[in-house]
């Protein structure tokens, strides 16, 4: 060949792609740490750091870095004294990418004489002993995390998942202390004027609770393919997760319990349930340990401390009732009044010193919060009178308790202040206004929520009885159980409706609740159509009771993406809704033909098992989405 010719150039072979251009099966250009098509996009780019190439520039990098460490751990006394040798252990600490726990002046929360002295006469003994240099792993038990993951996206990218957050997530549960933590937030970009003071846990406490505000943020918001938000919001967990081991539970803080919250909400979008009653028990511990239960700041001089710690606490109570009531867990903190409610305050009037006060004539955020904890304690007292009784039967005295408690939910609901009732007109027009309409339908889907928990099984219990050729109940009994079951069934329709219709709203509530609600009423409608006294038609596709069914349909097509267990939730309800039509045509034929012969048995023949067929266990399918019990296992 000619030397004036050129050879045509080789396309570059990329040791690996991106996972996004992977899933959308496009050409990446391998670059880091964001590739060029997910650049133009602007989506987060992610790699399987597994398979990251290392270079010979890093090799000698870390070889370099290991030498100096050597040289500093042969040149530091092993017991040295004063604040310079802490200080020197500190910087060789975080070479090696280590947490060091915090001391504390206090004591670890102990109510405890015993406990106390041993304290005092410890303490006594550390200040006359030299102290060790932290890099020591052996002897101060130093927690290993992973630095690395101490990054963010791009700045458009991380401020549109922060606000997203804020918006749609926090209005729901207030975890965080907003304006404390966008300050924070603001030094990733500009670091002047940063306290250095924090130590590395706190550091990666708050790189932790940043991607879980990330992952949080990215299942919420709608400018992100559905398809990718939830294998995108996996990322930010993982990163959380490798922040945040186990191992720093010995250094507990209301940061900690944060961050577990936050976990513990994403959690409910996946399909790991057993892993997210269990990372919220922890957050509980936690907790527990810092006697966030017992109020133990309530003498704090600090108004942010005193009010955050009591709304922590509170939180981890509203999430274990709905944890419970969903997965059909028992709750392990029993009902106590001893921690107040937090003052109903939003964030930016609470102050460090001195007391601040929410303006006259602008609402709160926290107004809705105390609603929730008002709901969920009933809720507590629900899941008492109806636990098991989907098998048996219903008395008249768990009735009456259900009448009961109906009643204190309607008085919430009475006394609920004007800007959580959805009786307004006026769309908002402001981002507040946004916020107070999504915390409204919020309040409302809880009140929903609650009230077919009270009344289900009084359906399901009818839908029996119209199956089952036996002892008919009084007249009174029989009367009373259609009224409440009437009840239900309007308030299956009304919660339906609710959810599709704000499917369209500017304020989209997108959680495990709306699905498990949705799922809820769609087999109180179903389970109806078996009684005829009720009424329900779901086989005229303009009766009321039919277009609820295919709204239900349609609000569990728009959580497809959001929430991994939808997809087998659809197919159970269609299923549940074929079993049933099967009973009815079954009965129907039977009426006609006039059978006497089945006269007198307990159940006719080939209905047997059409309610039983399906778990009731729980106000709700006990769905276990992970784990042995499989999400759709039939039992």
């Amino acid at each position: 060949m000619a030397p004036s010719q050129e050879t045509p150039s080789k396309r570059r072979k990329v040791a690996e792609s991106c996972k996004v251009c992977r899933a959308k099966k496009t050409r990446c250009d391998g670059q880091r740490p964001i590739c060029s098509p997910c650049l133009d996009r602007g989506v987060i780019c992610e790699y399987n750091d597994a398979t990251i190439p290392v270079s010979t520039a890093t090799l000698a990098d870390i070889q370099t870095r290991l030498q100096e460490l050597e040289r500093h751990a042969n040149a530091t006394p092993m017991q040295g004294s004063g604040r310079s040798a802490v200080q020197n252990s500190r910087v060789i600490a975080r070479e090696q990418t280590i947490l060091s726990p915090r001391e504390d002046s206090s004591p670890p929360f102990a109510d405890h004489s015993t406990t106390r002295f041993i304290h005092v006469i410890t303490q006594m003994a550390n200040d006359t002993r030299p102290q060790a240099p932290l890099w020591n792993n052996a002897e101060t038990g130093l927690v290993e995390t992973d630095i690395s993951c101490m990054v963010v996206p791009q700045r458009s990218i991380a401020d549109d998942l922060l606000d997203c957050y804020e918006k749609n997530v926090y209005p729901l549960f207030p975890i965080l202390h907003m304006p404390s933590f966008r300050q924070r937030y603001q030094y990733i970009w500009d670091p002047q004027g940063q306290d250095q003071s924090d130590d590395l846990a706190a550091e990666a406490t708050f790189y932790a609770t940043l991607n879980m505000v990330f992952a949080l943020g990215c299942l919420n918001n709608s400018k992100y393919e559905a398809h990718l938000k939830l294998p995108t919001a996996e990322c930010f967990y993982r990163r959380a997760r490798a922040l945040l081991p186990l191992d720093a539970l010995d250094t507990p803080s209301l940061g900690v319990v944060q961050c577990l919250l936050l976990s513990t909400n994403y959690l409910t979008f996946t399909k790991y349930s057993n892993r997210c009653c269990n990372t919220l028990a922890v957050a509980i511990r936690v907790a527990q340990t810092l006697g966030l239960h017992l109020d133990i700041n309530s003498s704090s001089s600090s108004q942010l401390k005193r009010e955050m710690s009591r709304r922590v606490w509170h939180l981890c109570l509203i999430m274990e009732r709905l944890i419970s009531s969903i997965f059909g867990r028992k709750p392990i903190v029993n009902s106590d009044k001893t921690v107040p409610f937090p003052a109903k305050i939003d964030d930016e009037y609470l102050l460090e010193e001195g007391t601040g006060v929410q303006p006259e004539g602008i609402p709160s955020i926290l107004d809705a919060f105390i609603a929730a904890a008002d709901i969920f304690e009933i809720v507590q007292s629900a899941r008492k009178i109806n636990y098991g009784s989907f098998k048996g039967e219903t008395n008249l005295s768990q009735l009456g308790e259900a009448l009961q408690l109906n009643e204190q939910l309607e008085q919430v609901e009475n006394n609920l202040p004007p800007h959580l009732r959805q009786d307004k007109d006026a769309k908002p027009s402001t981002a507040r206004e946004q916020i107070l309409e999504l915390q409204a339908e919020a309040v409302v889907t809880r009140i929903l929520y609650l009230r077919l928990m009270l009344f289900r099984p009084t359906v399901l219990v009818a839908a029996r009885h119209s199956l089952v050729s036996g002892t008919a109940p009084s007249h009174v009994e029989f009367g009373l159980r259609n009224e409440v079951s009437a009840i239900c069934v309007q308030t299956a329709v009304t919660a339906i409706n609710m959810l599709f219709d704000n499917l369209s709203s500017s304020s989209r509530i997108l959680s495990s609740l709306a699905v498990f609600l949705t799922l809820s009423a769609a087999t109180v409608i179903v389970a109806a159509s078996l009684v005829p006294v009720l009424g329900v038609d779901i086989e005229d596709r303009t009766s009321p009771y039919a277009v609820a069914l295919a709204n239900a349909l349609q609000v569990l097509e728009q959580h497809r993406w959001q929430l991994e267990g939808t997809p087998g939730a659809m197919g159970q309800l269609e299923r549940f809704m074929e079993t049933v039509r099967q009973a009815r045509a079954r009965r129907q034929k039977r009426v006609c033909d006039n059978l006497s012969q089945h006269q007198g048995q307990t159940m006719p023949f080939g209905l047997e098992n059409v309610i039983d067929e399906f778990d009731f266990s729980d106000p709700i399918w006990n769905l276990q989405w992970g784990g042995p019990n499989s999400f759709l296992e039939i039992r």
